[in-house]
């Protein structure tokens, strides 16, 4: 080769390699301007590190079709760190990853979402390819697991989660209730809580598990597949903030003091996001975060690895839950003692628009949900019982027919004159009835001399002593078709802190209750509003989002309102739990109780307030 050659080669090779590093640069620079300007902890050597464990995508050639085909690895634009790692896709998880993209001063925010289930966040496409094929096959069916909305959570669906609620509203999955009732099944006592009375229009709304969480995931699974796409197309410009991380078991986390992230440890046996297609071997991988959120239940593995401790004790009960058809529509959640525990009797939706809209609703059954804590045994077995034998003991447990009407003597009760020519009161224990009679007689007689303020007595009066009537519950008719039934053990369990160095937990993760008072998914949305609250305030004054400072202004903002309702829930089981409901005179005491707070308006309308505005005192 010529000297010439030799020179033209030379400065061809240089050239491209240049142009490598040019491109190779380019591509770096890229990568560190897409970091936001807020995430201050991120440095260059943190991007470079975070860029050189990220999967590349890579170009093969179809020989068949003669043409270039791109693939992608599983998790291939995940970053080595985000501002927040979110463990656990459950209800609460998705919540507060919803509300942060929903947020205008935390939507900038980097997002992770780690859950252990590879399907747990189904591409639309392929769900409503799905759900139109179970509606051609078969009606709809409705699902075991549900929960009691309160007026606060739906507010908070509604307003912080982007308009969630309207989007559950569509799939008539749910059913308000105005009115809740419970009653002593050994006792005589009853109470009933009325919507009007706390100038609400309803008390509740009792809606599937599973139509709350889709309508959290179908915003998130949408933006996500939007950054999937620009990504493909290589626009660049918009850097992706949000990632799906299903079918992700957690192995460990760690940080220290100083360390401006926690570092989450995981495996993923899944291949893509959507589907699970595809068999990848578990590797360990690590995603950094200046803040993670534990939402991956009682037993999950963030506050294990975390060596966060939790207390409480086994109620040695199961909870039952399973769907039956009524005879006839109601609007009131009905709730009935036994000597074992509880069952309750919710009305829930029956999903007409999951088939058609054009159909009449008295074509559609008339759905409840059942949850019936007992013993583990009787729990096993009346979940193993055939739909017609399920029936027919529900509707004995509820009405108290068969071997549930076990009352302890004959009902004793008395229409008491309370007022000449006026109000007629009834209690349920003659000691109730005559401490009430004795009270006014003292009134009047004291007060006789002065017509003026008699009057005035009697009006008070009038209005304080005013009972609620008791409503009989529908009659059970079937087992709803192709439901399924189950039984979960129940139990107290909170954490010993719900926060811990660059963590803070959430929903089940930090307090785990009895079901008898319908708080338990209602306390985890608080749990996220208030997590939500403490790292806007973060980001309003400059602080770092999972700084101690963070995490302690979301602790201290739960701790009254959560130990009350722990307290409340546990002493609510004592009282109507096995152990004292053997106890004649104590049953007694308790319908004597029941019947006096349904008597007492006053006292009726503040637990009614109390319980629609989700356990806060105002």
């Amino acid at each position: 080769m010529s000297r010439g050659g030799r020179a033209f080669a030379s400065f061809r090779s240089r050239s491209h390699r240049l142009d490598g590093a040019r491109r190779r640069r380019t591509t770096m620079e890229r990568f560190l301007f897409s970091f936001p300007s807020s995430s201050s902890s991120f440095s260059t050597r943190d991007a470079k590190k975070a860029f050189s464990s990220t999967t590349t995508m890579t170009e093969t050639k179809e020989e068949s079709f003669g043409k270039k085909k791109k693939t992608r690895e599983f998790n291939s634009s995940i970053p080595a760190k985000v501002d927040v790692a979110i463990v656990g896709g459950g209800l609460v998880g998705v919540a507060f990853a919803r509300a942060l993209r929903m947020s205008a001063k935390t939507k900038h925010l980097s997002v992770a979402v780690l859950d252990g289930n590879p399907r747990a966040f189904s591409k639309r496409e392929k769900k409503e390819e799905e759900d139109k094929q179970q509606q051609q096959e078969n009606p709809y069916k409705p699902k075991a697991r549900v929960s009691a909305l309160t007026p606060e959570s739906i507010d908070f669906l509604e307003r912080e989660c982007g308009g969630v609620w309207t989007q559950i509203e569509k799939t008539n999955l749910g059913n308000e209730f105005d009115a809740v009732q419970a009653w002593d099944a050994i006792g005589e006592g009853y109470v009933r809580f009325e919507a009007k009375e706390a100038n609400r229009d309803r008390l509740g709304v009792v809606v599937e598990n599973d139509a709350t969480r889709n309508a959290l995931c179908d915003g998130l699974i949408e933006e996500f597949e939007k950054g999937e796409e620009m990504e493909e197309e290589g626009q660049e410009r918009k850097r992706r903030s949000l990632f799906l991380l299903p079918g992700t078991s957690v192995v460990g986390t760690e940080t220290t003091e100083s360390s401006p992230f926690r570092v989450v440890k995981y495996k993923s046996s899944t291949g893509n996001y959507a589907n699970g297609d595809g068999e990848y071997e578990e590797e360990v991988k690590t995603i950094s975060a200046r803040l993670v959120v534990g939402a991956d239940g009682p037993n999950g593995a963030m506050k294990r690895f975390a060596g966060v401790r939790s207390f409480g004790y086994d109620y040695n009960q199961k909870a039952m839950c399973g769907t039956v058809e009524l005879d006839e529509p109601t609007k009131t959640a009905f709730q009935r003692f036994l000597k074992n525990g509880p069952i309750a009797l919710l009305p829930i939706g029956n999903g007409k628009s999951k088939t058609s809209n054009n159909i009449d609703d008295s074509q559609f059954p008339i759905y409840a949900n059942i949850v019936w804590s007992t013993t583990p045994k009787e729990a096993e077995r009346i979940t193993a019982l055939s739909d017609d034998d399920f029936a027919s003991e529900v509707n004995d447990a509820i009405h108290g027919g068969g071997e549930y009407n076990y009352q302890l003597r004959k009902q004793q009760v008395r229409d008491s004159k309370i007022i000449n020519g006026g109000f007629a009161k009834s209690f349920s224990m003659f000691v109730a009835e005559s401490f009430a009679k004795d009270l006014f007689s003292f009134a009047v007689d004291t007060l006789a001399k002065n017509k003026k303020m008699e009057s005035k007595v009697r009006e008070i009066l009038q209005s304080t002593l005013k009972e609620n009537e008791f409503e009989s519950p529908p009659n059970i008719i079937a087992t709803a078709k192709g439901s399924e039934r189950g039984a979960f053990p129940l139990k107290l369990k909170i954490a010993g802190t719900r926060t811990h160095r660059r963590m803070l937990l959430i929903g089940d993760a930090a307090h785990v209750v009895h079901p008898l008072g319908g708080q338990g998914v209602n306390l985890g949305f608080k749990d996220v509003a208030a997590a939500i609250d403490a790292v806007e305030n973060a980001i309003s004054v400059g602080d770092d989002i999972g700084s101690e400072n963070t995490l302690r202004n979301y602790k201290n903002a739960r701790f009254l309102e959560m130990s009350a309702m722990v307290i409340g829930l546990d002493t609510l089981q004592k009282i109507f739990g096995p152990t004292l409901s053997s106890i004649a005179p104590f049953t007694q005491l308790r319908s004597i109780g029941m019947r006096a707070v349904n008597s007492i308006a006053p006292v009726r309308e503040s637990i009614t307030k109390f319980a629609a505005d989700g356990g806060v005192l105002r």
